[in-house]
């Protein structure tokens, strides 16, 4: 007799962040800098205006401050978001991702801005 050898079926490969690649990296590395224009304006943002605030020896008010970190933080969270969707994608997918995650990074930063003004 002869041995029979069972053969398990071959699981696909599992998309995560071990198998982001190269390209899906250099995705990522790419818009990391995009989303860290945004950033660096509400970093640059928050000290302009605690520093135009204390200046005049006023106190910043608590919207001005949610206003002024929300304007510093979104870009990290949405990244960090846009980050964990793409993650299973194919490179053009994470590339729509992070088109889109900028375009709403670009939309708060100008509503942020918006309210800032009528304020």
């Amino acid at each position: 007799m002869t041995d029979a050898t069972v053969t398990a079926p071959v699981k696909p490969a599992k998309r995560g962040f071990r198998t982001f690649g190269r390209a899906g990296w250099a995705v990522a590395v790419i818009f990391a800098f995009l989303y860290a224009y945004h950033l660096w304006g509400g970093i640059a943002n928050l000290i302009a205006v605690v520093s135009t605030f204390s200046t005049f020896g006023v106190a910043v008010p608590g919207t001005i401050w949610a206003l002024v970190i929300a304007y510093a933080v979104v870009p990290i969270v949405i990244y960090a978001a846009a980050l964990v969707v793409g993650r299973r994608l194919s490179t053009f997918g994470r590339i729509v991702v992070f088109v889109v995650g900028f375009a709403v990074v670009a939309l708060v930063s100008l509503d942020v801005l918006v309210i800032a003004s009528a304020a």
